[in-house]
């Protein structure tokens, strides 16, 4: 694979990606619920660069932002929804399926020409036009090459919000989808004025006191197989009101129960207002927990995915350990 981070990668999809936004005027972009940092990251930076071409841009995402990440540059433009329907171009990024862009797959689809953009594979393609990679790391790569293909300079700020998405779905550079040239793309977001000290800070070492206690009785609660290699925990309605937490607050539990050693895939439930649970999975190779989610209606990518279920906690993890046994 080419290691120049000066110059895009010869992607499929990316000569009709660079055609289709310069096609249209109004842009809308929307990422999925329960956004993470390659989400925000990816839809921030990318409409940076769009208005940066004198595009009107409009940034969605139905469940808000994450308070870890209202660091980024430009986080003040992102709404939760919009009735406007005049855009031409409607784009999903880093979603997995439509429906995992929420209330907000409607007002995508509006736009009579849609794209995504996503390095989640996994049968879930939309759109005329398609940006899309198994192989990158995380949806940030993809839009880097979007960008560099549009001719657009990267402006510190960009930057920060692309390294924030590579960094995220990357373990700061620890997991196996790290690639040399997710490095050498990474190398160049912090020559262009990106702080990786400033992501790391704002984004793992910025907890909540409700964040934390909730990250207590979660491991407090964690369960495992008998042969160790499946974990699992959840929080439900009751820890929140105790610890006067919010759904936000639950960012990272799944990833801290995949520490446990001999832990080989980690299953972590939080129960909503409306009482339905939303699964996060986390796994290592050989295991495809994308394949489970889907299963459940859901979607995601091989070792990270996520997916909803009618409770109670209990017969939700029952019905994933069966489906992970099968």
């Amino acid at each position: 694979m080419a290691l120049n981070p000066n110059a895009p990668l010869d992607r499929e999809g990316l000569d009709e990606a660079v055609q289709a936004v310069w096609s249209a005027t109004r842009i809308v972009l929307a990422c999925h619920v329960n956004p993470d940092g390659d989400a925000i990251g990816s839809m921030l930076g990318f409409g940076l660069g769009l208005e940066a071409l004198g595009k009107e841009v409009t940034y969605l995402s139905a469940d808000g932002v994450p308070e870890t990440l209202a660091f980024l540059p430009g986080i003040e433009k992102i709404q939760t929804h919009t009735d406007r329907r005049d855009f031409g171009l409607g784009v999903g990024l880093d979603a997995g399926d439509l429906k995992r862009l929420g209330e907000n797959a409607e007002t995508v689809l509006s736009a009579p020409l849609v794209m995504d953009i996503d390095h989640h594979v996994t049968g879930g393609q939309f759109g005329q036009v398609r940006l899309l990679d198994a192989t990158s790391a995380s949806t940030a790569e993809l839009v880097y090459d979007l960008l560099l293909a549009l001719g657009v300079e990267l402006t510190p700020e960009i930057a920060q919000c692309l390294l924030c998405g590579v960094l995220t779905d990357t373990g700061s550079f620890r997991f196996s989808n790290t690639k040399p040239r997710t490095m050498a793309v990474g190398g160049a977001l912090i020559a262009a004025g990106a702080s990786p000290t400033v992501i790391y800070e704002s984004v793992y070492e910025n907890a909540s006191f409700g964040a934390q206690k909730l990250l207590g009785r979660a491991m407090d609660r964690m369960a495992r197989s008998a042969d160790g290699k499946l974990v699992w925990s959840w929080v439900i309605q009751s820890d929140f009101t105790e610890f006067d937490a919010t759904d936000k607050d639950t960012d990272g539990i799944a990833t801290a129960l995949r520490a446990v050693r001999g832990a080989e895939v980690a299953m972590f439930l939080r129960q909503m207002p409306s009482g339905k649970l939303r699964v996060s999975l986390r796994a290592q190779e050989p295991w495809d927990v994308a394949a489970v989610a889907a299963s459940f209606g859901g979607g995601g990518h091989k070792l990270a995915s996520g997916c909803s279920l009618d409770g109670p906690p209990e017969a939700a993890v029952a019905a994933l350990l069966t489906a992970l046994t099968a």
